[in-house]
């Protein structure tokens, strides 16, 4: 059975966002679109976070380790880089977050779950897109981000707090 699934990359958090076209045509044998240029992939796991991987004939070996959305990935040259992968749904979201962020930021439930972590306290600083907390939905950890650079002015859950969507989370100023 042939998958077809797109995603939209960014490669060392540049500005530059990839189309990313994947198909998977048999087990481990991939065609890939890349903004129009499609590429050949085959790949195999070569260890606990290392594949080998043939793109368009020629053979690469790669470290490649996840975390979240985000893949860093070691090439065997040495290069070494940080991928941002998303689906449709979670570049949505992202876009969203990052219109009119201007003030005070109230950040609200997308959806409904439990409260598992709280990453910072009321009156930390924070960073754009550093995790506030570990949102469970659907046996799914969620890091809830911070939409902005500011200080988190309150927090309106506690940890195994049950939640719904639109319930206010916190305030980031």
């Amino acid at each position: 059975m042939i998958t077809k699934r797109d995603y939209y990359a960014t490669i060392d958090g540049g500005e530059q966002e990839y189309l990313v076209n994947l198909v998977e045509e048999t087990q481990n044998q991939f065609v890939i679109d890349i903004d129009g240029r499609k590429h050949t992939v085959d790949f195999a796991m070569a260890g606990d976070s290392v594949y080998s991987i043939i793109i368009d004939g020629k053979s690469h070996a790669m470290e490649i380790n996840e975390k979240g959305d985000v893949f860093d990935i070691l090439m065997d040259n040495g290069d070494m880089f940080a991928v941002e992968v998303l689906d449709e749904m979670k570049r949505l979201m992202k876009m969203r977050t990052n219109v009119g962020l201007e003030g005070r930021q109230v950040i609200e439930a997308q959806m409904p779950g439990y409260i598992w972590k709280i990453l910072v306290e009321k009156g930390q600083e924070v960073k754009a897109g550093e995790p506030l907390m570990i949102l469970v939905a659907m046996k799914m950890e969620n890091e809830i981000k911070a939409p902005k650079d500011g200080v988190v002015e309150d927090l309106f859950v506690e940890i195994d707090q049950t939640i719904v969507s639109g319930d206010k989370l916190a305030v980031v100023e």
